[in-house]
């Protein structure tokens, strides 16, 4: 068994050596990294150079999907061990990784978790990488879904699905991961898996990516009928559905302030105390590691993230 690890890398020059780093770290060499340039103009090859590491130069920008599946025909493994640039795997990912497969010859492959000390300064920044922490923490055992940020897949088993759809636009693992469920191919989220986001999310960032990059065509991938209800799970949930709801009663409380204010706040409150309600362990989490702010400020996160979820699901379903 084999692994080659796949790093695609754009714009990564700030954080694509640390990443290299905690590669080497865990005990991966340089044989067995592969890094595919997607066409950065700033310092990212020179920075994989003096790591030691010829990276592969497709030419141009092709995005995600193009440059991992790049990066897998210039791999030699068995196993595809696919790493985002900004993500540091933690030390006993190879370990992991080799009893994993080791020891379950029928699985497709398996995918971890963000680890719960994003080092960001940014407080919207670390409770948007600890809201992903968070979702895969809850969601570990079996998966209908696979994620490239910290994810392996064998071989046979990533050519038999089709390798990364380029129209499947950032969220290409997901497609991946259903089209193997289809296939009756097993994939395991195993919470132990763990690595560190880097990335510093802004308010308008990770708003802009959960409606355009996540929602609508998550809800496309939910409409298919081949996925039946495969694609409803991990993001897709009661629990999701009911703080999108949630949400949109709150906004409906800024209308009915201009005839009724008195109704409007007692709205605005219900509505967001379900949602406090349905995330509580999720407050919690941020509460214990960042204080009460970090919790309120987390409420708030919440609250964007879910109406650009339900205002991508709407784009998604009337607009196709």
């Amino acid at each position: 068994m084999t692994i080659s690890v796949i790093v695609p890398a754009y714009r990564a020059e700030a954080v694509i050596g640390a990443c290299l780093d905690a590669l080497f770290a865990a005990g991966f060499t340089r044989d067995e990294i592969v890094v595919v340039d997607d066409g950065s103009p700033d310092g990212t090859v020179a920075e994989v150079r003096a790591k030691g590491i010829e990276p592969v130069i497709p030419g141009g920008n092709h995005g995600a999907a193009a440059t991992r599946n790049a990066g897998v025909r210039a791999a030699p493994g068995d196993i595809l061990f696919f790493v985002d640039s900004d993500v540091l795997v933690h030390g006993d990912v190879r370990g992991r990784l080799e009893a994993f497969f080791g020891s379950h010859p029928d699985h497709a492959g398996v995918f971890g978790s963000y680890d719960d000390r994003p080092p960001v300064a940014s407080r919207v920044g670390r409770i948007r990488n600890l809201l992903h922490h968070h979702v895969h923490q809850l969601a570990a055992g079996p998966a209908s879904t696979f994620w490239t940020g910290c994810g392996a897949l064998r071989r046979a088993d990533f050519e038999a699905g089709g390798g990364f759809r380029t129209e499947d636009e950032m969220i290409e693992d997901v497609g991946l991961g259903l089209r193997l469920a289809r296939l009756g191919r097993p994939v395991v989220l195993d919470p132990r898996l763990l690595c560190t986001h880097l990335k510093a999310w802004t308010w308008g960032g990770f708003a802009r990516t959960d409606y355009r990059h996540r929602a609508m065509p998550w809800t496309r991938m939910m409409l298919d009928p081949a996925n039946r209800d495969l694609a409803h799970v991990l993001n897709a949930g009661p629990r999701g559905k009911a703080a999108v709801v949630a949400v949109f009663a709150s906004l409906l409380a800024l209308p009915l302030a201009l005839f009724a204010p008195g109704a409007a706040l007692v709205l605005l409150v219900a509505a967001l105390g379900v949602l406090a309600g349905l995330e509580r362990r999720f407050l919690a989490l941020t509460w214990r590691l960042g204080g009460p702010f970090e919790a309120v400020t987390a409420l708030a996160v919440l609250w964007v993230h879910y109406l650009a979820a339900g205002a991508g699901y709407t784009r998604a379903r009337l607009l196709g």
